[in-house]
């Protein structure tokens, strides 16, 4: 336990100062860096195009849309429906908000080279709240049979950020090591592969009548 009452001002001020210096950041900064940019980017324009085809639905209920495939892949069933305004307005704008926030924080990190231990705790809560999300609205889509491309450009977005924030969350906060950062690629293939191979075989039925298998 630090003893303030035997420190000289100047000695107070140092310490307090060494508290506030960012430590140096785990191996892997700049990747997460660029992803978190790249996922920014990505998601904030897969949102963005969300909000036109519900702007568009909105002066027209019945506007031809371009994310409107076939019967698994459409945008229009989702937009409508109270999903697609959880908090009473479309989600779209949480997206934007989100993931243009990502990207700066993907342009800061990659200035800076290191966070604020607060930062870190920050981008922990940020990757659990992308979890609940995802899990969410994938559980809404395959509820609702329909899946939504856009939607599925933003799931391509943000399970990447999940598992390299968690990585290098826990890493920037411990031992500057993580096994979670360390096989990272490994689990979001295995990630994709499972939601893939899941998705064909819930819509088996709808993929032989889109595809002509019978």
């Amino acid at each position: 336990m630090t003893d303030f009452d035997n420190m000289t001002d100047d000695e107070i001020e140092a310490y307090l100062a060494a508290g506030e210096v960012e430590r140096p950041p785990a191996p892997g900064a700049a990747e997460f860096g660029l992803l978190m940019i790249v996922s920014g980017l990505l998601g904030a324009f897969a949102s963005l195009q969300l909000l036109l085809s519900q702007r568009a639905l909105e002066s027209d209920p019945f506007a031809s849309l371009s994310c409107d495939v076939n019967e698994i892949l459409s945008c229009s069933t989702f937009l409508t429906s109270w999903e697609g305004n959880v908090l009473g307005f479309s989600n779209s704008y949480l997206g934007l908000v989100g993931f243009a926030a990502m990207a700066v924080m993907g342009v800061y990190l990659l200035v800076r080279k290191a966070l604020a231990s607060f930062m870190w705790v920050a981008m922990a809560a940020a990757a659990a709240a992308g979890v609940l999300a995802l899990a969410w609205f994938q559980y809404t889509s395959f509820s609702a049979e329909t899946l939504c491309p856009w939607c599925l450009v933003i799931w391509v977005a943000l399970v990447p950020f999940i598992v390299h924030a968690s990585g290098q969350a826990h890493a920037n906060l411990t031992d500057g090591t993580s096994r979670v950062w360390r096989y990272r690629w490994l689990m979001i293939g295995i990630w994709f592969l499972a939601l893939l191979a899941f998705t064909f075989v819930y819509f088996i039925d709808t993929w032989r009548v889109v595809l002509g298998w019978e």
